[in-house]
């Protein structure tokens, strides 16, 4: 009996030990785990903050060049208004003798300032859905808000484009000579029209047409409209740029 009860503490004694081996190997492997998902988040984390850095030199490269965009199209739109303005004050004036002068305010009438500007590093961002990679919510937020902004400066650029081209180039060239605006004009890379025109040109014509001051009106009204959309968007760049480079130099 007493040789069973031994026996029986023995066993004991190895099961115990067999358990508390178990349940260290099993710790160990946990402990191993988990140390390995701790150096892999880390690695990932490493991974994403260098690829947002990318990202955020990308954006501010863009919304730099959206800037200066914006601003030479400004200069362009303040060169409609004035051709607008001085257009009116010689109609006001009754004196149409200085051809040449009018030929050329016309000119300046024709092209119409249109953003074009590249924003791809932004569409890339939103369309693969890195822009989740992106910490700052406030950046964020400013460069979702982007393109809303852009489609109201772009929809008064298409409103100018349209009368321009289906109003106001059809009813002035009745009364000038479109071949005359263009060689008195120095257009960026259109060649200057040295041939002389054989077209009738009505000058007083033109300015006693009532037509002459609504459209100009109407277009006058479109440009401001567009120096306003855009000096919102000149303002947003700024922003973005700012908290970008705060962001990397934070780093």
């Amino acid at each position: 009996m007493l040789n069973f009860l031994r026996k029986l503490r023995r066993n004991e004694m190895k099961g115990t030990k067999y358990l508390k081996y178990a349940i260290g190997e099993i710790f160990l492997v946990v402990i191993g785990i988990l140390i390995a998902l701790a150096i892999n988040n880390w690695n990932q984390s490493r991974l994403a903050k260098i690829e947002e850095e990318k990202l955020l030199q990308s954006i501010k490269v863009d919304f730099k060049q959206s800037k200066a965009d914006l601003q030479r199209l400004d200069v362009l739109r303040d060169e409609g208004l004035f051709a607008y303005n001085q257009l009116i004050t010689l109609g006001n004036s009754g004196d149409f003798s200085n051809s040449i002068l009018i030929d050329t305010l016309l000119a300046k009438t024709i092209f119409t300032p249109t953003y074009n500007g590249n924003t791809s590093s932004l569409s890339i961002l939103v369309n693969s859905g890195k822009i989740n990679l992106l910490r700052n919510d406030s950046l964020t937020a400013m460069l979702l808000a982007w393109p809303t902004q852009l489609e109201n400066l772009i929809e008064r650029e298409l409103d100018i484009k349209y009368i321009t081209n289906e109003e106001w180039v059809p009813f002035t060239q009745n009364y000038t000579s479109v071949n005359d605006w263009l060689k008195y004009y120095d257009f960026p890379g259109v060649p200057a029209k040295e041939r002389n025109t054989r077209v009738k040109k009505d000058y007083q014509g033109l300015f006693n047409d009532r037509r002459l001051e609504n459209l100009i009106t109407r277009l006058e009204l479109l440009y401001i409209a567009c120096k306003s959309r855009s000096h919102g968007l000149i303002q947003s760049a700024d922003q973005i740029i700012e908290t970008i480079e705060k962001d990397l130099q934070n780093r």
